[in-house]
């Protein structure tokens, strides 16, 4: 006879659970943003995760900025909350892999008569 375990049930963990899902879709909510750029928004905040550059909130940062700014931002993102907004646009900009500046130190390394196939 197989006995099964029974994982200790909170009465706030389901409560705990569906705030955070609310969280995350709340900040997403535009249904009019394509898939590819939401994909973009979520992914990016994910690596900055893995990183370990998004976690605590143990830092305040305030800013005066444009309103039409901050408002094509969160059109382009579909984000809606300010701070989600900062969040996404500084991971945006911590995880840039400096691609031109790369491109440009191998610039002239290749041997020009390797034939590259086309």
């Amino acid at each position: 006879m197989t006995k099964t375990l029974k994982r200790p049930s909170s009465s706030t963990a389901p409560q705990q659970r569906l705030v955070a899902k609310k969280k995350r879709t709340r900040s997403l909510a535009n249904n009019d943003m394509p898939r590819e750029q939401k994909f973009v928004v979520r992914q990016t905040l994910r690596a900055a995760i893995r990183k370990g550059l998004i976690g605590s909130k143990d830092e305040r940062i305030t800013a005066r900025l444009s309103h039409a700014l901050i408002e094509q931002a969160k059109r382009q993102t579909g984000i809606e909350g300010d701070t989600e907004l900062l969040e996404f646009a500084l991971a945006n900009v911590a995880l840039e892999d400096n691609f031109p500046a790369t491109m440009n130190k191998l610039a002239g390394t290749i041997d020009p008569d390797i034939k590259l196939g086309f």
